[in-house]
């Protein structure tokens, strides 16, 4: 196509494609750790009612100057069934008889108790500080949370379609430094939060910057670099996550104040606000757009760092035209969303793709939410979460350059159902057998997540494809909120949601047989690139040979 023999022809595998990567990889590394924060920031350490005892030893008399805390504790807060204080009632009056070793502890529920009217004591241990310890978010006040859980979920939902839709409209550059200078600004500010009001509207803010940032800067370096780094370029970016997400676990650890960590994470998104500021528009998407004096300014610029300068000034603006005359269908008029509604082609492309990706994301987050069989530490939970990862995506590599991706996507939307299912089969006490399937239906997700990267781009027009990554981000997010929502079938019966989430990406990979091959195809442009396409699906192996020998060339 005339769009990518002129991205060719300055250089689309050379020092600017190399910067722009490096990049789109570390942005991606810090921004990884935003849907894992809260883990941290809003844990909810051990605890229990505040008691004056505690906090003044000397309030009643020299009594209690030579009683340690733990027996303090005895006559001041009731024991639990796991005998340790209750985390949400106290004693009315203080019980001195349990200082007696012959007065039984436990038989306390006659007792009269009352809520914490003093606030409460926490462990500090492990957590200096967090969002619960901040505003008391326990007891009655727990919901409260997960509140803030599901508005930071909403704010995803929301960036998704909208700032897609914008970044087909305005470019991809303006939405992307943009969302980089409100996500370093707005979570500074979110760091130094006065009060949890203020605190969710920030995170709210933050997830719908971040969302615009991690579909922007992938959709920029694909549009402007060779199809045959694609792939790496895919691999890299699922890595840098995975790296990033098991990184995140250790700087948890060593930053104990949510304030130290919400701010160690927002800072470093100035830093890109900068860099991206350097950097040029998506030409692809200007020559699309019928940009052609700012595409080729961009072109110049191109040219000029790969140290193709003579190239550079041989560009014009005629020598473009004339060469994007000769695919009649290289540029659009602009941007219409009603092609995704009314195009049957379009509208079958979206919602086959949107179900397979609701399909994988639904039951595997299921195996995010049951990671107690790794253990409760939660530090080493995200570590190990993120380090299974690392082989499964190096494998894909291979698996994109030589493996079509339709049978590649069909098998592993089987394999995670499959190992969903087959932990139906097996017993609680088979913790090893258990623990294999669920590292295997792990990497076929973290597979999955990969190869349907790629594949989306590949299938997408340029004119739209903004738009449409934000659907298909729409229908993922929905997907994750609606895999916390079916753990509740459990009551009803209690393999009922495994089913589910093992028979539903099996059923959704019948929908692979309507979509398009694109094994070594170059990107689509325009909805009638993708309509020639679909109509002659014989000649799209042919056509992908040609153009690897024009790559390669």
């Amino acid at each position: 196509m005339a769009f990518d023999e002129i991205i060719h022809h300055v250089g689309d595998s050379g020092r600017f494609q190399i910067l722009r990567i490096v990049v789109y990889i570390i942005l991606s590394l810090v921004s990884s750790s935003h849907d894992f924060m809260e883990n941290f920031t809003a844990a909810i350490p051990a605890h229990h009612c505040s008691v004056k005892l505690l906090d003044y030893p000397k309030s009643e008399s020299n009594v209690t100057m030579n009683l340690t805390t733990e027996a303090l504790l005895k006559v001041s807060i009731p024991m639990g069934p796991n005998q340790k204080p209750e985390q949400c009632r106290r004693f009315r009056h203080t019980q001195w008889q349990f200082l007696d070793s012959n007065v039984s502890v436990s038989n306390n529920t006659e007792l009269e108790t009352e809520p914490c009217l003093d606030g409460w004591t926490y462990d500090r241990s492990v957590f200096t500080s967090t969002i619960v310890t901040e505003w008391d978010l326990v007891c009655d006040f727990q919901s409260f949370k997960y509140y803030a859980q599901t508005i930071t979920m909403t704010g995803h939902l929301v960036s998704c379609l909208i700032c897609g839709i914008f970044s087909d409209r305005f470019g991809r550059k303006p939405f992307l430094v943009f969302s980089c200078l409100a996500y370093g600004i707005l979570g500074s500010c979110c760091a130094f939060a006065s009060n949890f009001s203020l605190y969710c509207v920030l995170r709210f803010l933050l997830s719908a910057s971040i969302s615009n940032i991690l579909s922007n800067s992938i959709v920029l370096v694909l549009e402007e670099t060779s199809s045959q780094w694609h792939s790496s370029v895919i691999i890299l970016s699922g890595l840098s996550f995975s790296i990033g997400q098991a990184s995140f676990g250790g700087l948890a650890y060593m930053l104990s104040d949510w304030h130290m960590l919400q701010l160690t994470v927002a800072l470093p998104h100035i830093i890109f606000f900068i860099v991206l500021c350097w950097g040029p528009e998506s030409v692809r998407w200007l020559m699309v757009t019928g940009k052609t004096e700012q595409a080729i300014k961009e072109l110049r610029r191109i040219a000029i760092i790969n140290g193709k300068k003579d190239i550079a000034h041989n560009l014009t603006t005629e020598a473009l035209q004339s060469k994007l005359k000769e695919d009649g269908n290289s540029t659009s008029k602009g941007f219409r969303m009603k092609d995704i509604i009314i195009n049957p082609i379009m509208r079958k492309t979206v919602l086959c793709s949107s179900s397979i990706i609701f399909a994988e994301m639904f039951s595997g987050y299921v195996i995010f939410l049951d990671i107690q069989i790794l253990g409760k530490n939660i530090f080493l939970n995200l570590f190990l979460l993120g380090v299974v990862d690392i082989p499964s995506k190096l494998f894909t590599y291979f698996i994109l350059k030589n493996i079509r991706r339709r049978p590649s996507i069909a098998f592993l939307l089987l394999v995670t159902g499959s190992c969903i299912i087959i932990t139906i089969f097996l017993p609680e006490d088979m913790r090893v057998l258990r623990l294999i399937m669920f590292l295997l239906g792990r990497g076929s997700y973290a597979a999955f997540t990969c190869i349907i990267l790629a594949y989306i781009q590949e299938l997408t027009p340029t004119v739209l494809r903004s738009t449409i990554t934000g659907i298909y981000a729409l229908a993922a997010r929905i997907a994750t909120t609606m895999s916390a929502l079916v753990l509740i079938t459990r009551k009803y019966f209690i393999h009922l949601p495994v089913i589910l989430c093992g028979i539903i990406p099996i059923v959704a990979s019948v929908n692979l047989y309507f979509l398009l091959e694109t094994l070594n195809l170059p990107f689509i442009d325009t909805v009638k690139d993708l309509e020639k396409r679909m109509m002659n699906k014989d000649l799209s192996k042919k056509e992908g040979q040609d153009f690897l020998e024009t790559t390669e060339c």
